[in-house]
């Protein structure tokens, strides 16, 4: 089979590494034929992985009990005989790292620990660590109960571990072992007196660990901590499901690993959480630094000069070097030696939005793995990351960049929804999510990278309605549950095929990217992750996205092994015209400034925007006169530079080579490049309708149209100059050109915003001018519905349902109606606006469905009879005002139902040549095929 033969044969089946996959969210222990039903569900509605999560409401004491893991085995035999993949995911709740408390019980040692730090300012003795906060106290009480044995976080074991003595301008720091003469410890903190009065113009630091008694985290730094982890959290999955690894079961998945987030009263520095340690990394770091040590710990806190900058840089490089090795290579370890690949992310400070700073701001999190996601990528075999909203964000295309440093191409994206509508109260989520969201949200990730959407999540129960608690009820645990949308049933499957077609399309391209924008690793060490870099990067990542613009994050020890060919740097077989430095401050050395130079001398054009390099992190501190010395050959920009010079970056490659180009305010998104078999393929979509060009060099060139929904492929012609698309609202399409034997003359010189001839979009239907169906609707509710059973009532299609006396029922509902015709003619049904996924009958004959506009349903002639015909419009909306009745959590309730009245036109057949027609195109002898309305 030649290789374009298996890729069509890919995109007509797709396999379960494409197509969409879930978290099953388990709330209590199921059954075995809950089980089988639910796995079932999920494949026949196109997921075709899932992860099983124990979540807040499963009892914590079940979780990996034999009954458990006898459930897991169900799912995964089920899962086995419809040729479906699961991955384990390695923890209770999520934030890997406790195993629901196994871990730690009977091994009180193995608890976090961490680093606080008490200063004691000149001719004073005292000092003490107080008011020390979880993080986790953010997330409520079943959060809490869940870290927390009894929900209280209680300290114990306090001990002293550096005692330094700073002094002078630049922070000269000695370290003092006896300096300390008492520490009384409690469960809340702790109180210091030294010795003796810290002398005139010093100051006292003195660092200070804790092991949280009550805390059901393992001390992620600790190797014998992680180990414990993995004998208690992952050896469970090997005994029970063993003989699956590699097989069905093919990943381990990790999920935000990291100690808590603490912050306590008198804390003042750069660093702005207590750092997780352990005598083994104290260890690590007297090794790194000998007698310098004191020197490095001061600086981590303290001074903004390059030399105390450059040490602190120093000092996250080797913590989050040695943090990812303790803990990630552990799990990594595990995971190969049982033939299964490891995957899962950690926490991401630019989830949902661009900026490094949009999530997670009151957390220092360069005491995770210091921010290096590139590191972090080192130790997955598939990458993953997580995406919060229905939002264009940085989270796919990061994901994507880090997988190609390592020579994969694509991201997993755990997609989970977090943020309400205006009014709605925070953490209540989106019950109102619909597939016309859900689906714009895949096709937006996948043209940033995204190979494959796991739904977060798919829920066991629907909770109850007895309150609304966070977290603890599974009714409000990050909602929705995918599978209690009332659209799911009847509309999911064909969503997650077009997801799993599109793909598995983009699969074998590598993306025509022209920028590279350099993640600015280093400046995040010395400055924070809400420095300048951390909006810089985010609105040059923005803003190259909005001008349509591709682009990869790179990192700086991509610059180590670059390559300058023609105009580009090349890192392996990715090649970049410009290098976007986003406020960078700090680099490796000055080695890495001498590649920059080496980059604008050969063609390559270096910008940067904000602040610029004035710290190397190993060297002499010549940085700002090294800058200097090169900013004449770099574009500087105080900020990002307009759409037009964005779009300057673009190789003109398409008279070597196929390209498309988007037409200034086209909202047309788009992704491709040359494809695996010698061709070039391209993925358009345009949630507001829009128009895009392809441009070819001199053919002969063939055009196909790959078409996601359906799985077919045909040919299209292209005689146009250049070839311009034309897509409708919502419109997904796909072209593949490659080399043939027919000439096409689409040419690379056409000019900027050209018109074109006309496209090949979807053709508006020639028809009879649209009769609006105001009136003589009624509203049916089936029998077995949850609310409004057998309800048959009148019903005005000007607004939804939820105005009309139903404003708690979210169930689906048929708008049911006559239709008086002469004769049979094909009609043509336009719903203009929906609030919810719809099925057409006419005469009881399924004729259409939709679950996102435009809604327009063609009806044929054969459905249709003379006389009254029954039209029903079935619509399943979000699930929305059935769960947040009552609970306050929303302002008003949501749209539900058709908004406004169906429009209904007979298509008419071709103009006679030389017959008179209208100025609407509408033939003037054609009378109305309706009548009695």
């Amino acid at each position: 089979m030649s290789a374009q033969e298996t890729a069509l044969r890919r995109f007509r089946n797709p396999d379960p590494w494409h197509a969409p996959a879930a978290y099953w969210f388990w709330h209590r222990l199921p059954d075995k034929d809950t089980v089988r039903a639910q796995v079932r569900q999920m494949h026949d509605a196109g997921i075709r992985s899932f992860q099983v999560q124990a979540r807040l409401s499963y009892p914590i004491e079940g979780y990996l009990d034999e009954d458990y893991l006898a459930a897991c085995r169900v799912a995964v035999e089920t899962a086995a005989e419809l040729g479906m993949i699961v991955g384990i995911y390695d923890d209770y709740n999520w934030q890997t790292g406790h195993a629901a408390g196994r871990a730690v019980t009977g091994h009180d040692e193995l608890r976090e620990r961490h680093l606080f730090w008490v200063r004691i300012p000149a001719g004073t003795r005292d000092g003490a660590a107080s008011g020390i906060r979880s993080a986790t106290e953010n997330l409520g009480p079943a959060a809490m109960d869940w870290h927390y044995e009894g929900g209280v976080v209680a300290w114990a074991d306090w001990r002293v571990e550096y005692a330094l003595v700073v002094e002078g301008e630049r922070g000269t720091a000695a370290e003092r072992p006896g300096l300390v003469d008492r520490v009384d410890g409690t469960a809340d903190g702790c109180r210091l007196r030294l010795a003796e009065p810290v002398p005139d113009g010093a100051e006292a630091i003195v660092f200070v660990s804790a092991r949280c008694a009550t805390s059901r985290l393992v001390n992620p730094v600790d190797p014998l901590a992680v180990d414990r982890f993995v004998e208690a959290g992952y050896q469970p999955f090997a005994d029970a499901l063993g003989d699956f690894f590699g097989g069905t079961v093919a990943y381990m998945f990790f999920d935000q690993p990291h100690a808590v987030y603490y912050d306590w009263a008198e804390r003042t520095g750069d660093l702005r959480s207590a750092m997780p340690f352990h005598e083994s990394l104290a260890a690590s770091i007297r090794e790194r630094w000998h007698k310098r040590t004191p020197q490095v710990l001061a600086a981590v806190l303290d001074g903004d000069d390059p030399e105390r900058l450059s040490l602190r840089a120093q000092f996250y490089e080797h913590f989050s070097g040695y943090a990812m090795e303790t803990f990630l290579g552990r799990l990594r370890a595990w995971s190969h030696a049982h033939g299964l690949r490891q995957t899962g992310h950690e926490v991401l400070g630019h989830v949902g939005g661009w900026g490094l700073d949009t999530a997670f701001a009151n957390w220092d999190l360069r005491v995770n793995f210091g921010l290096d996601h590139f590191g972090v990528d080192g130790y997955r075999d598939l990458t993953a990351v997580d995406a919060q909203d229905a939002l264009v964000q940085l989270s796919p295309v990061f994901g994507d960049s880090v997988a190609r440093h390592h020579g994969r191409a694509g991201t997993m994206v755990e997609q989970y929804f977090l943020t309400p509508p205006e009014g709605g109260t925070p953490w209540s989520g989106h019950w109102g999510l619909s597939l016309e969201e859900l689906r714009t949200t895949a096709i937006n990730h996948h043209l940033q990278g995204m190979r494959q959407m796991i739904f977060h999540g798919f829920y066991q129960t629907h909770g109850h309605g007895d309150d609304h608690e966070s977290l603890r009820n599974p009714r409000f645990d990050f909602p929705p549950g995918i599978n209690f949308e009332p659209w799911f049933a009847d509309h999911h499957l064909p969503f997650a095929l077009e997801s799993a077609r599109l793909s598995e399309f983009l699969d074998p391209v590598s993306p025509q990217c022209d920028v590279a924008v350099l993640y600015p690793l280093r400046t995040v060490w010395t400055a924070g992750q809400l420095g300048e870099q951390a909006s810089a990067l985010g609105e040059w990542a923005r803003a190259l996205t909005e001008a349509r613009v591709g682009f990869h994050l790179v990192d700086e020890r991509d610059l180590e092994a670059a390559a300058v060919e023609e105009g580009a740097v090349c890192f392996g077989d990715r090649r970049y015209r410009a290098l976007v430095l986003p406020a960078v401050t700090t680099l490796r050395s000055a080695a890495s400034l001498r590649r920059l130079r080496r980059l604008a001398e050969s063609g390559v054009r270096v910008l940067a925007g904000g602040a610029t390099p004035a710290v190397y992190q190993e060297g002499p501190q010549t940085a700002a006169a090294d800058w200097a010395a090169l900013a004449p050959a770099v574009e500087v920009f105080g900020a990002v530079p307009a759409e037009t010079v964005l779009r300057g970056l673009v190789a003109r490659r398409e008279r070597t080579e196929p390209t498309l180009r988007v037409p200034t305010g086209s909202a047309v998104r788009w992704r491709g490049g040359p494809d695996a078999a010698d061709g070039f393929r391209f993925a358009c979509f345009a949630e507001a309708g829009g128009t895009v060009e392809l441009l070819l060099p001199d053919g002969p060139w063939r055009l196909e149209e790959w078409v996601a929904a359906d799985g077919t492929v045909h040919a299209l012609d292209a005689a146009e100059d250049p070839v311009v698309l034309r897509l409708e609202r919502n419109e997904l399409r796909l072209l593949r050109v490659f080399r043939g034997a027919e000439p096409a003359s689409g040419r690379a010189d056409a000019t900027e915003g050209s018109e074109g001839a006309a496209g090949h979009g979807t053709p508006e239907p020639e028809g009879s001018a649209p009769e609006e169906l105001v009136s003589g609707w009624l509203l049916e509710v089936a029998d077995d519905a949850y609310e409004e059973a057998g309800t048959r009532r009148d019903i005005a299609v000007t607004c939804g349902w939820e105005r009309q006396g139903l404003a708690t029922f979210a169930g689906v509902a048929d708008y049911v109606r006559q239709v008086e015709l002469d004769a049979p003619v094909p009609l043509e049904l336009v719903l203009p606006a929906v609030a919810g996924a719809v099925v057409v009958s006419v005469n009881g004959v399924r004729v259409g469905e939709r679950a996102w506009a435009p809604y327009r349903i063609t009806i044929p002639a054969d459905a249709l009879r003379p006389g009254g015909n029954e039209l029903r419009v079935r619509v399943a909306p979000s699930a929305a005002n059935r769960y947040y009745a009552g609970t306050g959590l929303r302002a008003e309730p949501e749209p539900c139902g058709l908004l406004a009245p169906p429009l209904l036109s007979r298509a008419l057949a071709p103009p006679v040549p030389g017959a008179s027609r209208a100025v609407s195109g509408i033939a003037s002898e054609q009378p109305s095929p309706f009548r009695g309305q």
